[in-house]
């Protein structure tokens, strides 16, 4: 299944790309002067775009000022929306089209990036998952205050319930567990789901879904100490040698006599 979807194949956009107009125009093609340098950047290598380790080895340092300069063709070159949508696309065993090197003024590791988080992106999910007594009431206490302790106390149920029901209605919303509070009471404000409630602003910074919260330590109950008794003589055998209780505590049982 594709991941990412796309209304043309890789093999379309790439025919669209080599196709426009101004293909022969691009940053990366060979200088008139010098096929072995770049038209965008006669300085640079032909394969200043490719790697790593494409036409040369080298230092992190020197990969990173390579593609930097790359990227700076890039921004110059007139077909580089094409390039970028070729190059990003995703083939039919769920890769980049173009997996290594600068395409489109991106990297491979930020293409990457693009990929991942397409794959892992949550849809919103329809208006009647959020119907329930719970996040309904969760919705409507966190539009009030963002305490923890306090929102579960105004929705009436526990807190570790009212956090569990926080991070629920921003995965629903499909919005990032980073979310702020208030980006995600505007996402349900226009989604309709708070029609008619009143929602005190915070500094922006509050978070959504709420941090790990500690609950009051329980005190366990103090130790019974129960007092010694003594056993009636007439439930316990005498065997011979054997110590008397009267032997063992001669005091406790005098002070009781």
């Amino acid at each position: 299944m594709n991941p990412m979807p796309q209304d043309k194949t890789s093999e379309q956009l790439r025919r669209e790309w080599v196709e426009h107009p101004h293909f022969k125009y691009r940053g990366c093609a060979p200088d008139p002067d010098d096929p072995l340098r770049m038209a965008g950047d006669p300085s640079l290598h032909i394969g200043a775009h490719h790697g790593p380790d494409a036409f040369a080895p080298e230092g992190q340092r020197e990969r990173r000022v390579r593609e930097e300069r790359a990227i700076e063709v890039c921004l110059g070159c007139p077909v580089m929306v094409a390039c970028d949508r070729y190059a990003s696309s995703v083939t039919p065993d769920g890769r980049l089209a173009e997996p290594e090197g600068v395409w489109g003024g991106r990297r491979s590791l930020e293409r990457h990036k693009a990929l991942i988080a397409a794959r892992v992106a949550v849809t919103a999910a329809p208006d009647r998952v959020f119907q329930t007594v719970q996040k309904q009431a969760v919705l409507a206490a966190l539009a009030q205050c963002w305490e923890p302790f306090e929102v579960a106390a105004v929705a009436g149920m526990d807190v570790r319930t009212a956090n569990w029901q926080r991070s629920q209605l921003v995965r629903l919303l499909g919005l990032p567990k980073s979310v702020s509070r208030m980006r995600l009471l505007a996402v349900a404000r226009e989604r309709g789901l708070l029609a008619g409630v009143r929602v005190v602003p915070d500094d922006g910074t509050v978070p959504a879904v709420a941090p790990p919260t500690r609950l009051p330590p329980v005190e366990a109950p103090a130790a019974v100490v129960l007092p010694l008794r003594r056993p009636r003589r007439s439930h316990t055998a005498v065997m011979p040698g054997q110590l008397s209780f009267e032997s063992l505590f001669p005091s406790s049982l005098g002070a009781a006599a």
